[in-house]
C-alpha cells in the first residue's frame, strides 16, 4: 500500500508538471504590471480567507503563476487561476506574505511581469458575512435573498428568500436584517407587502411582529439590535422616491419624516428615542457597550424647511449629521443628543454611522446631500476618530463610484464594504485592513470560485453584516413564521 501512495504521488506531480506549459522558468524580465481581475495586486489579506481565484488580463499566448508561502510554492496554469483549496491553506499557514509571480508567453517567448505581493494580516477576519442580494430595479421586488457566505470557503446558505411566499401570492420584498452582538442566536428582519410584518428571532424562538401603532409614522425601519439587552433601536421613517429626466442619477429616496424609537423584545413596547418635528433622525446603531446609540438628522431650518415643508422639490438640498446619545441600559434613560460629526458646515450629508467595536473609531457614509448614497457616484466613506474628534474621507478605500454601506468586523480590523466602483451599477463586497493608526489598505473584491462571477451576477450585494458563527435556522421555518399572525406592540411614554 505505500509504495502503491508513493507511485500514485509521483504520478499525480508529473501530470500537474505536463498540464504546465514550459520554458517559463528562463523569462526576462517585463516592466508592465500585471492586469488580473479581481484587482488582486498589493492587497492585505486575512489569513482565514477563501483562494483569492483570479483571471490574467494581460493578452498572452499561455500563462504561468508560481505562488509562494511559507516554505512552499503551487504553479498553476492561466489565465483563469483557480488555487486549489488545500494547497491555498497550506500557502498560507506561517506566512506573513505570499508572493505571486506572473509569467506571459508572447510569440513564442515567455516574460515574467513584476511580483505582486499579498500582505497576510496578524489579525484574522469573522467568518461569516450576511448581505442581501437585489436586482437593481425601482418598482418591483424580484428575486430577493437573503444570504449567508462563509468567506473562508466559497459556502454560501441562505437566510430567506423572498419567492418562497412571493411565488404563492403577490411581491414581497425582504430587508434590514440586524444581529444581536455578531451571532446569528438572536436576530431580525422585515418582510414587506405579502404577509409583511417583522421577524424577530431570540433563540429558538420567533415572531412576527406589527410595529405601526399610536402615533407612529410608520412600521419600523432601519435596526440595530442592543449588544447586551433585549432591545432594538429603530427608525420610523415616511420614505419617497423621485426620478429625474436628465440627471445621471436616476432616482432619490428621501424621507419627508422621521424619528427613533426603542423596541422592547419581550415586553413588545415600543417608546421614542427622539422625536422632533424639526429633525429627520434616522439610521441609529449601538456602540459596542451599549451605552451610546449613534444617528443621523436632518435639521429642517438648515434647508429652509419645517414641519410642514413638502421635500420633493428640495431633496438636494436635505443633509444629514452624525448624532449620538447616551443610554443607560440599568434603566433604560437616554441622555441629550450631541454631534458627533458636523458635515452640513462643509455642504455634505453624513449617514448609516457605524461605530468599531473597540469605540476607537466611527464610520460613516457621505455624500452631497441626502440619505440614500447607494445612488449617488459622490457617496464615499468616512472615519471619525473618536479620541480626537477628527474627521477625514477614506481617500484609500473610496472610488470615483458610490460607496454605501459598511460594517466592522467583531476585532475592529476588517472592513466590509459596498461599491460600485466595478461598473457604477451593481453595488459589490469590498474588503479592507485598518491599522491601529486608521489607516485602511488597499480593498480587495469578495473572492469568489468562479473569478468572473460578479461580472456574470446582475444583482446588488446589500447591507452586508459580519457573524462569527452560522445560521441557525432553516427558511422553511421562517416562511411558517412570516405566513403567522402578527404579534401588535403596544406604544408607551417610556
Amino acid at each position: 500500500m505505500r509504495r502503491f501512495f508513493g507511485h500514485s504521488l509521483l504520478l499525480l506531480m508529473l501530470l500537474a508538471a505536463a498540464c504546465t506549459p514550459g520554458g517559463w522558468q528562463d523569462a526576462a524580465l517585463a516592466e508592465e504590471p500585471p492586469a488580473l481581475y479581481p484587482d488582486y495586486t498589493d492587497i492585505t489579506i486575512p489569513r482565514n480567507i477563501a483562494p483569492l481565484n483570479f483571471n490574467i488580463l494581460t493578452p498572452a499566448d499561455a500563462c504561468v503563476v508560481v505562488l509562494s508561502g511559507a516554505g512552499a510554492d503551487v504553479v498553476l496554469k492561466g489565465p483563469e487561476v483557480r488555487i486549489p483549496e488545500k494547497k491555498w491553506r497550506r500557502l498560507l499557514d506561517g506566512a506573513t506574505e505570499l508572493r505571486v509571480r506572473i509569467f506571459v508567453r508572447r510569440a513564442g517567448q515567455w516574460v515574467a511581469l513584476p511580483e505582486t505581493r499579498w500582505t497576510v494580516a496578524p489579525e484574522e477576519i469573522d467568518r461569516y458575512v450576511i448581505y442581501r442580494l437585489i436586482e437593481p430595479g425601482y418598482s418591483n421586488y424580484g428575486d430577493l435573498v437573503l444570504r449567508q457566505r462563509d468567506l473562508s470557503s466559497f459556502r454560501e446558505k441562505d437566510l430567506y428568500n423572498n419567492l418562497l411566499i412571493s411565488a404563492r401570492t403577490e411581491l414581497q420584498c425582504i430587508n434590514c436584517h440586524s444581529f444581536q452582538n455578531y451571532s446569528t442566536e438572536n436576530f431580525q428582519f422585515h418582510a414587506r407587502e405579502a404577509a409583511g410584518g417583522t421577524v424577530v428571532v431570540t433563540g429558538e424562538r420567533g415572531k412576527k411582529v406589527a410595529f405601526k401603532t399610536g402615533d407612529l409614522i410608520s412600521n419600523a425601519v432601519y435596526p440595530s439590535w442592543h449588544p447586551s439587552e433585549p432591545l432594538i433601536a429603530y427608525s420610523v421613517n415616511k420614505t419617497a422616491q423621485t426620478f429625474f429626466r436628465s440627471d445621471r442619477q436616476k432616482i432619490e429616496v428621501y424621507d419627508s419624516a422621521s424619528d427613533l424609537i426603542l423596541y422592547d423584545v419581550e415586553r413588545d413596547r415600543v417608546s421614542y428615542i427622539v422625536h422632533d418635528s424639526l429633525a429627520y433622525e434616522t439610521f441609529p446603531y449601538w456602540a459596542a457597550d451599549g451605552k451610546t446609540l449613534y444617528y443621523a438628522s436632518s435639521w429642517l431650518p438648515d434647508w429652509g424647511a419645517d414641519a410642514s415643508t413638502d421635500p420633493t422639490l428640495l431633496t438636494d438640498r436635505i443633509r444629514y449629521n452624525i448624532y449620538a446619545i447616551d443610554f443607560d441600559p440599568a434603566t433604560r434613560a437616554f441622555g441629550e443628543p450631541r454631534l458627533v460629526f458636523d458635515a452640513v458646515t462643509d455642504s455634505l450629508s453624513a449617514v448609516t454611522p457605524r461605530p468599531s467595536p473597540d469605540g476607537r473609531f466611527l464610520l460613516s457614509g457621505v455624500g452631497r446631500f441626502g440619505s440614500f448614497h447607494v445612488w449617488h457616484e459622490s457617496g464615499d466613506i468616512y472615519l471619525t476618530d473618536l479620541t480626537t474628534g477628527q474627521t477625514r474621507p477614506m481617500d484609500e478605500i473610496n472610488s470615483d463610484k458610490a460607496e454605501s454601506f459598511k460594517a466592522w468586523s467583531s476585532n475592529s480590523r476588517w472592513i466590509v464594504f459596498t461599491s460600485r466602483r466595478d461598473d457604477g451599477s451593481y453595488t459589490r463586497l469590498y474588503f479592507t485592513y485598518l491599522d491601529a493608526d486608521g489607516r485602511a489598505t488597499k480593498p480587495f473584491l469578495l473572492p469568489q470560485r468562479d473569478p468572473e462571477q460578479n461580472r456574470r451576477l446582475f444583482k446588488s450585494y446589500n447591507v452586508p453584516e459580519f457573524t462569527v458563527d452560522e445560521l441557525r435556522w432553516d427558511t422553511k421555518r421562517l416562511e411558517d413564521i412570516i405566513l403567522s399572525e402578527p404579534v401588535q406592540v403596544q406604544q408607551t411614554a417610556e
